[in-house]
């Protein structure tokens, strides 16, 4: 893959990051809008992908990719390769849960409406299952 491949590839995948949660702890929470049904990538890879753009390149990345990339890989401004920030973590496992206000799909990993920049991102955990087992105090 060429670096502007990847670099489009980033652009276009990483759409979150994590951050405190008013709701609890840690949360999930847009870097740019996102509209209804659009995928977040949320949800982990079970091939992560390595990139190798050079420094010097990492300035076509969306600032809030970039940000993010050079929070963890440090070693990226010394030609270090590195994972993508949604194969770093998986984002699902920080998600709070949303209730019937909730904005995120984890089954299909898309918006269940428009989400704005900075929103946190949120599932209902009453639609797992054996949700009243798991969660007890929030699913009846």
């Amino acid at each position: 893959m060429t670096n502007q491949e990847q670099i489009n590839e980033l652009n276009t995948q990483v759409r979150c990051k994590l951050a405190p949660s008013k709701i609890h702890g840690v949360g999930v929470f847009t870097i740019r809008d996102i509209r209804k049904g659009e995928k977040l990538y949320c949800w982990f890879n079970e091939h992560p992908k390595i990139y190798t753009i050079p420094y010097g390149s990492l300035s076509k990345l969306f600032p809030e990719v970039k940000e993010i990339i050079l929070q963890r890989w440090s070693g990226v401004i010394n030609g270090s390769a590195f994972r993508s920030p949604n194969d770093d973590q998986w984002l699902i496992l920080f998600m709070n849960h949303g209730g019937d206000n909730s904005n995120y799909n984890k089954l299909t990993d898309t918006a269940l409406r428009d989400i704005k920049k900075s929103e946190e991102v949120t599932s209902n955990y009453c639609l797992t299952n054996n949700a009243n087992k798991a969660f007890p105090d929030l699913c009846q």
